[in-house]
């Protein structure tokens, strides 16, 4: 959880640094379709829904980088997966 809450208050920090030169809570909500006060709890880092805060990326033009990044370790997680091979199957007497 300590990951999670870190990286929650990463975003955070970096939605208020792209909002707050440009636009206030209550504009980018409004961009994005959601409250002034969904846009306060993801700037100080507290869990809203995931797609909230992929939209308020793709706002600001970063979802490439997530998404880059996601489809990276899904690549790496299928070079290392192996297809098990079956074992031939052994023949078991049916004392039945």
């Amino acid at each position: 959880m300590q990951k999670t809450n870190a990286l929650l208050e990463s975003i955070g920090k970096l939605v208020v640094s792209m909002r707050a030169t440009t636009m206030d809570q209550t504009e980018l909500g409004q961009r994005v379709g959601v409250g002034r006060n969904t846009i306060s709890s993801i700037e100080n880092g507290k869990p809203v829904n995931a797609e909230t805060i992929f939209n308020v990326l793709e706002h600001f033009g970063v979802i490439d980088d997530v998404q880059l990044v996601i489809e990276q370790k899904l690549e790496e997680q299928q070079s290392t997966l192996s297809r098990k091979s079956r074992k031939e199957g052994l023949l078991l007497d049916n004392d039945f």
